[in-house]
């Protein structure tokens, strides 16, 4: 059985390799390529312009058939009257939360044990436009590790939140395993990505869980890989009356921090009042300033409101 993927890029090599990561195969895996459209550039930078096409097909051997059991004689049963059910009880799943293993940190060595699976990875940064790529290799018993010296532009191999060296990860992982019988981790890193996406969630996390206490409700967060949300749920669990589970599925998969059962919260600022613990100051009536020195005003019967007036009478002759 043949199967077929199609990718895009903005180089022929591009489109190649989202099409293999897409079949999930590597330069060692018998397949063909076909250009189905190649890159043109933009009028002026702005205008049309089409990315490469490329498709992809790899042979993967047919399915095996099921086997069909024996249809059984159908047999006459005598019904017995059959009892009501009582109406189950509607059972509320609770989500499922994530293990959180503690890491244990195994110390890695300089070594060269992978010769081909580096040489792989330059292939593919070399690809991508960048001129000259070095690789340094660690490895332990668990895990190998491969960091990258590109020079300072190297925006290009991390991609849009690290989806480029994710993929470049995934392919070198299944060539440093294949035909291995211990199956290791393998983990790429550029520029010390890895490290500063590491504190950013570990920041974002510590945030949202102080949010969600606060006001007292569930906050979902984007869409993340395994490795990304079991540094959020530490991070989480680190903030009393704070815990987190996970919700959806494959690449929609995500984060939800929200408050424990019974935590308290504050239902957070609601208008001037919360400035003064939620009591409005009360105003004093307003009294005028009197001199001591102004005499006080008579209200005497006769005294008119603006004091004396008199009436002139103009007579003519």
């Amino acid at each position: 059985m043949i199967k077929e993927a199609i990718g895009t890029g903005n180089t022929v090599d591009e489109a190649k390799a989202a099409a293999m990561v897409e079949l999930g195969i590597s330069d060692f895996d018998d397949f063909t390529v076909e250009v189905v459209q190649t890159p043109t550039k933009k009028i002026l930078g702005l205008f049309g312009g089409n990315p490469a096409k490329v498709k992809v097909s790899v042979n993967v051997p047919d399915p095996k058939p099921e086997k069909k059991e024996p249809k059984k004689e159908n047999k006459k049963v005598e019904k017995k009257p059959e009892k009501k059910a009582e109406p189950k009880k509607q059972e509320v799943k609770e989500p499922v939360k994530e293990e959180v293993k503690e890491a244990v940190e195994v110390p890695m060595e300089s070594t060269n044990l992978y010769p081909e699976t580096a040489e792989y990875i330059k292939s593919i940064v070399m690809s991508l436009g960048m001129e000259e790529c070095n690789i340094t290799e660690k490895s332990n018993a668990e895990e190998i590790y491969f960091e990258l010296d590109c020079g300072d532009d190297y925006g290009i191999i991390i991609g849009k939140r690290g989806e480029t060296l994710d993929a470049i990860q995934y392919l070198a992982r299944m060539v440093a395993n294949k035909g291995k019988s211990s199956y290791k981790r393998v983990s790429i890193n550029v520029g010390n990505y890895r490290a500063k996406r590491e504190e950013t969630l570990r920041i974002l996390a510590r945030k949202t869980a102080v949010r969600a206490v606060r006001q007292g409700r569930n906050i979902s967060l984007e869409p993340m890989n395994p490795y990304e949300r079991r540094i959020i749920h530490t991070a989480v669990q680190e903030i009393e009356g704070a815990t987190s589970h996970s919700i959806g599925s494959d690449l929609d998969r995500r984060v939800v921090i929200s408050p424990v059962e019974g935590a308290k919260h504050n239902g957070g600022n609601r208008g001037r009042n919360n400035r003064n613990g939620g009591r409005r100051e009360k105003k004093e009536a307003y009294k005028p300033e009197i001199s001591p020195d102004r005499a006080p005003k008579s209200d005497i019967d006769g005294s008119a409101l603006y004091g004396k007036v008199e009436i002139r009478s103009t007579i003519t002759e």
